[in-house]
Protein backbone atom coordinates (compact mmCIF):
# COMPACT_ATOMS: atom_id res chain seq x y z
CA UNK A 1 0.00 0.00 0.00
CA UNK A 2 2.69 3.09 1.16
CA UNK A 3 4.33 1.83 -2.44
CA UNK A 4 1.60 2.57 -4.57
CA UNK A 5 0.96 5.44 -2.19
CA UNK A 6 4.65 6.56 -2.60
CA UNK A 7 4.53 6.55 -6.47
CA UNK A 8 0.71 8.72 -6.81
CA UNK A 9 2.76 10.93 -4.69
CA UNK A 10 5.52 11.18 -6.94
CA UNK A 11 3.41 11.13 -10.31
CA UNK A 12 1.49 14.60 -8.81
CA UNK A 13 -1.88 11.69 -7.96
CA UNK A 14 -2.76 13.60 -4.68
CA UNK A 15 -3.24 17.56 -4.99
CA UNK A 16 -2.90 20.22 -2.55
CA UNK A 17 -6.50 20.51 -3.04
CA UNK A 18 -7.69 17.54 -1.80
CA UNK A 19 -5.91 17.80 1.87
CA UNK A 20 -7.85 19.44 4.44
CA UNK A 21 -9.79 19.36 7.51
CA UNK A 22 -13.18 21.23 8.51
CA UNK A 23 -14.95 20.70 12.06
CA UNK A 24 -18.76 21.52 12.48
CA UNK A 25 -20.76 21.45 15.10
CA UNK A 26 -24.68 20.94 15.33
CA UNK A 27 -27.60 20.74 18.54
CA UNK A 28 -28.29 16.73 19.30
CA UNK A 29 -31.20 16.74 17.19
CA UNK A 30 -32.98 14.93 14.40
CA UNK A 31 -31.52 17.25 11.92
CA UNK A 32 -28.09 16.60 12.74
CA UNK A 33 -27.26 13.33 10.86
CA UNK A 34 -28.57 15.36 7.17
CA UNK A 35 -26.71 18.72 8.46
CA UNK A 36 -23.88 16.12 8.59
CA UNK A 37 -24.35 13.99 5.58
CA UNK A 38 -24.67 17.07 3.28
CA UNK A 39 -21.60 19.04 4.95
CA UNK A 40 -19.19 15.77 4.53
CA UNK A 41 -20.71 15.62 0.74
CA UNK A 42 -20.16 19.31 0.08
CA UNK A 43 -16.58 19.70 1.80
CA UNK A 44 -15.10 16.39 0.20
CA UNK A 45 -16.44 17.50 -3.14
CA UNK A 46 -14.29 20.66 -2.75
CA UNK A 47 -11.29 18.96 -2.22
CA UNK A 48 -11.98 16.49 -5.03
CA UNK A 49 -12.10 13.07 -3.95
CA UNK A 50 -13.65 10.81 -6.04
CA UNK A 51 -17.51 10.21 -5.76
CA UNK A 52 -18.01 6.62 -5.11
CA UNK A 53 -15.53 7.97 -1.66
CA UNK A 54 -17.69 10.69 -0.78
CA UNK A 55 -20.72 8.29 -0.66
CA UNK A 56 -18.71 5.74 1.41
CA UNK A 57 -18.07 8.55 3.91
CA UNK A 58 -21.57 10.22 3.90
CA UNK A 59 -23.14 6.66 4.76
CA UNK A 60 -20.46 6.34 7.81
CA UNK A 61 -20.51 9.71 9.04
CA UNK A 62 -24.57 9.48 8.80
CA UNK A 63 -24.13 6.04 10.84
CA UNK A 64 -21.99 7.69 13.21
CA UNK A 65 -24.18 10.76 13.98
CA UNK A 66 -27.27 9.10 13.77
CA UNK A 67 -26.44 6.71 16.78
CA UNK A 68 -25.10 10.21 18.94
CA UNK A 69 -28.49 11.56 18.09
CA UNK A 70 -30.52 8.48 19.14
CA UNK A 71 -28.62 7.12 22.34
CA UNK A 72 -27.11 10.31 22.78
CA UNK A 73 -28.37 12.85 25.80
CA UNK A 74 -31.76 15.04 25.50
CA UNK A 75 -29.24 18.43 24.95
CA UNK A 76 -26.05 19.43 23.92
CA UNK A 77 -23.90 19.13 20.38
CA UNK A 78 -22.54 17.06 18.14
CA UNK A 79 -19.44 17.88 16.27
CA UNK A 80 -17.72 16.27 13.29
CA UNK A 81 -14.15 17.26 12.22
CA UNK A 82 -13.47 15.60 8.69
CA UNK A 83 -9.64 15.62 7.56
CA UNK A 84 -7.78 14.46 4.44
CA UNK A 85 -3.99 13.92 4.70
CA UNK A 86 -1.55 11.84 3.50
CA UNK A 87 -3.98 9.75 1.01
CA UNK A 88 -6.34 9.35 4.49
CA UNK A 89 -9.70 10.39 5.14
CA UNK A 90 -10.73 10.39 8.55
CA UNK A 91 -13.76 11.38 10.26
CA UNK A 92 -14.03 12.21 14.56
CA UNK A 93 -17.39 12.61 15.74
CA UNK A 94 -17.85 14.31 18.98
CA UNK A 95 -21.19 13.76 21.48
CA UNK A 96 -22.00 14.42 25.17
CA UNK A 97 -22.59 10.39 25.33
CA UNK A 98 -19.69 8.80 27.49
CA UNK A 99 -20.51 5.52 26.73
CA UNK A 100 -18.84 2.99 24.26
CA UNK A 101 -20.41 2.68 20.54
CA UNK A 102 -20.89 -1.36 20.55
CA UNK A 103 -21.06 -3.51 17.28
CA UNK A 104 -24.55 -5.39 17.64
CA UNK A 105 -25.66 -8.59 15.46
CA UNK A 106 -28.96 -7.60 14.57
CA UNK A 107 -31.24 -9.51 13.36
CA UNK A 108 -33.60 -9.33 10.37
CA UNK A 109 -36.14 -7.65 12.30
CA UNK A 110 -34.53 -5.66 13.80
CA UNK A 111 -35.17 -1.83 12.60
CA UNK A 112 -31.82 -0.62 14.05
CA UNK A 113 -28.21 -1.69 15.83
CA UNK A 114 -26.79 -1.73 12.21
CA UNK A 115 -25.17 1.26 12.68
CA UNK A 116 -21.89 0.66 14.35
CA UNK A 117 -21.55 -3.14 12.06
CA UNK A 118 -22.14 -0.55 9.12
CA UNK A 119 -18.62 1.50 9.96
CA UNK A 120 -16.72 -1.94 11.00
CA UNK A 121 -17.64 -3.51 7.88
CA UNK A 122 -16.91 -0.43 5.38
CA UNK A 123 -14.23 1.57 7.10
CA UNK A 124 -10.42 0.17 7.26
CA UNK A 125 -10.00 1.39 10.98
CA UNK A 126 -12.49 2.67 13.35
CA UNK A 127 -12.28 3.28 17.23
CA UNK A 128 -13.28 6.08 20.08
CA UNK A 129 -11.67 7.46 22.51
CA UNK A 130 -13.36 9.53 25.88
CA UNK A 131 -13.53 13.38 25.09
CA UNK A 132 -14.14 15.94 27.50
CA UNK A 133 -17.81 15.50 29.01
CA UNK A 134 -18.73 12.79 26.46
CA UNK A 135 -16.34 10.64 23.68
CA UNK A 136 -15.12 9.95 20.04
CA UNK A 137 -16.07 7.99 17.61
CA UNK A 138 -13.57 8.13 14.53
CA UNK A 139 -13.46 6.01 11.45
CA UNK A 140 -10.70 5.81 8.35
CA UNK A 141 -10.98 5.69 4.81
CA UNK A 142 -7.27 5.16 2.99
CA UNK A 143 -7.40 6.55 -0.08
CA UNK A 144 -5.42 5.61 -3.79
CA UNK A 145 -4.51 8.52 -5.94
CA UNK A 146 -4.77 8.39 -9.35
CA UNK A 147 -3.60 9.79 -12.38
CA UNK A 148 -5.63 13.05 -12.56
CA UNK A 149 -5.42 13.96 -9.23
CA UNK A 150 -8.40 12.54 -7.06
CA UNK A 151 -9.01 10.49 -4.30
CA UNK A 152 -10.17 7.25 -4.90
CA UNK A 153 -10.76 4.36 -1.97
CA UNK A 154 -8.58 1.30 -2.41
CA UNK A 155 -10.35 -1.81 -3.02
CA UNK A 156 -10.53 -4.32 -0.83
Amino acid sequence: MYERLGAALRRGGITRASQGSRTYVWPLGERAPGDARRAVRAVLAGWGVAEGDIDSAELLTSEVVTNAVRHGRVSGVVKVRVRVMDGRLRVDVTDPEPGMPRVVAASDTDEGYRGMAIVAACADAWGWHPAAGGKTVWWTQVLEATGDGRATKRRR
